[in-house]
């Protein structure tokens, strides 16, 4: 068996290791849990140093017949993130959860395996299946508080969700009914020879089901009411994979199965560009009027999402480059600016805004990393949130997008105005007794850590774009993924 599928099935094994070991010693289980994670670490960071060239694995040896996995460029920078993201969040989660912590890691590692099925599959039927995993376990971990705040906004995610779910769901099913198939190339291969009419209806149904999972406004209502009752630790998974496993499944099926020529004809792409655009603009005005913290932060999702939307819907390679840098950066700034705020909640109970008042003076250099990652969101020099803006909007303009390239800068502003807002109740002293806790080691240096990162592709973006500037070449011309994934 290839060590790949391993990104798969290995989660699995910890979920279910978890599970049955739940009766044993505090002491075993965590070091079960961090050697695990550790384990799958390492396997994602080979695969990455690895998997330079395409290639396709066949799983039960049937061909195109079985399941089939494929590893490219797209595919790595999510599983680059998960790099980054995943032991540092289950580092972080050991101390921060106080609760239900055995139900919350089984269910963050199926989270794990559905998000990493996502991006490998070159099946359909499997995105969908690896989509389900993935949300499912979402809505649990949002719920798994059972407080008001926390039922709520499972309750919001689970309905408007299954109508996402309805919505690419049925275009698979036709798509089989139609072709005969659910492999991927063979689609694409196939979707030619069937009316544009057809094509037209089956992209729609996946941008609405895609925009619902994604957060694209105004299909956004269940994301902000969802991260207001979770667990800090899963919006850091939630903001930086979840969101971005949906968009990177969308792209690839629009860019795959339909063809860059197709998208341009049906003018999508436009539409697309101007989508992405409304919803920043509407994300960061929400943003703004926001007092809880993890809300604020929703919002602030969403509009990232919005640049990158932009990014990805221009369809040239330096949009590609732009917006697929921009998932990366995000999943760095927004998980270090959860991350300080879980430490806020952990060491104070801060929920709002106000609630961080003096806190600059007590932990300088929480307070510090919070407002460098503020800072890089919303996309300030020489920090990593300014270089992939400065790629989007160089490629909006030379695609001839002047108006989006003219709103991005105004996002920026508007993005600024709700950060300072947190960043001066931080160094503002505050005239109430702070009781707090201190926090440890394993609470602070996540945040640290992605922080550096925050200045370190920054000042050298090439680190992350010898990955990146591949991607254009997989999404823009489709026939290279046909003749790779069919073998001809």
């Amino acid at each position: 068996m290839n060590i790949i599928i391993w990104i798969i099935i290995f989660p699995l094994i910890i979920a279910f290791l978890l599970g049955i070991l739940k009766n044993l010693n505090k002491n075993i289980f965590y070091l079960l849990l961090i050697s695990g994670t550790l384990i799958y670490s390492y396997l994602l960071v080979y695969i990455i140093r690895n998997g330079e060239q395409v290639n396709v694995y066949s799983i039960g040896g049937w061909g195109l017949l079985g399941i089939n996995i494929i590893v490219d460029a797209f595919s790595l920078l999510i599983l680059l993130i998960m790099v980054l993201l995943v032991l540092l969040v289950i580092i972080f989660s050991i101390k921060f959860m106080q609760k239900n912590i055995l139900k919350y890691f089984i269910l963050t590692f199926l989270l794990l395996a559905g998000i990493a099925g996502m991006v490998l599959t070159a099946d359909l039927f499997n995105l969908y299946v690896f989509l389900e995993i993935t949300s499912i376990s979402s809505i649990a971990l949002v719920a798994i508080k059972k407080t008001d705040n926390a039922i709520e906004g499972a309750f919001k995610y689970l309905i408007l969700g299954t109508f996402g779910s309805f919505f690419i769901l049925l275009p698979i099913i036709l798509t089989y009914h139609v072709t005969g198939t659910l492999n991927m190339a063979e689609i694409a291969v196939e979707y030619r020879n069937i009316s544009p009419f057809l094509r037209n209806t089956f992209m729609i149904f996946f941008i609405f089901g895609f925009g619902i999972k994604i957060g694209l406004v105004p299909l956004h209502a269940w994301l902000p009411d969802a991260y207001v009752g979770s667990p800090i630790p899963y919006n850091v998974i939630s903001s930086g994979l979840v969101m971005k496993s949906a968009m990177y499944a969308l792209i690839r099926i629009l860019y795959i199965l339909f063809g860059l020529n197709f998208l341009m004809e049906s003018g999508i792409l436009t539409f697309g560009v101007f989508w992405g655009v409304l919803t920043f603009l509407f994300a960061h005005t929400m943003a703004y009027q926001q007092n809880n913290l993890n809300k604020l932060l929703g919002y602030s999702s969403i509009a990232q999402i919005g640049y990158i939307t932009v990014g990805l819907f221009l369809g040239t390679a330096g949009g590609i480059i732009g917006g697929n840098f921009h998932i990366l950066n995000h999943a760095i700034m927004k998980g270090t600016l959860f991350l300080v705020v879980g430490v806020f909640y952990y060491s104070i109970g801060a929920k709002n805004v106000e609630d961080v008042k003096g806190l600059g003076y007590i932990y300088p250099g929480l307070s510090f990393v919070f407002t460098l990652a503020a800072l890089a969101i919303v996309g300030l020099p020489p920090l990593n949130g300014f270089i992939s803006k400065w790629l989007i909007i160089e490629a909006a303009l030379e695609a001839d997008y002047v108006i989006a390239a003219f709103f991005i800068p105004v996002g920026t502003f508007l993005s600024l105005t709700y950060y300072l807002k947190i960043i001066i109740n931080l160094y503002t002293k505050s005239d109430k007794n702070i009781i707090s806790k201190t926090p440890d080691w394993s609470l602070k240096t996540p945040a640290i850590i992605l922080g550096v990162l925050c200045i370190l592709f920054g000042l050298w973006p090439s680190l992350p774009l010898g990955l990146i500037n591949q991607i254009p070449e997989i999404l823009l011309d489709n026939s290279n993924y046909i003749r790779i994934l069919l073998g001809g």
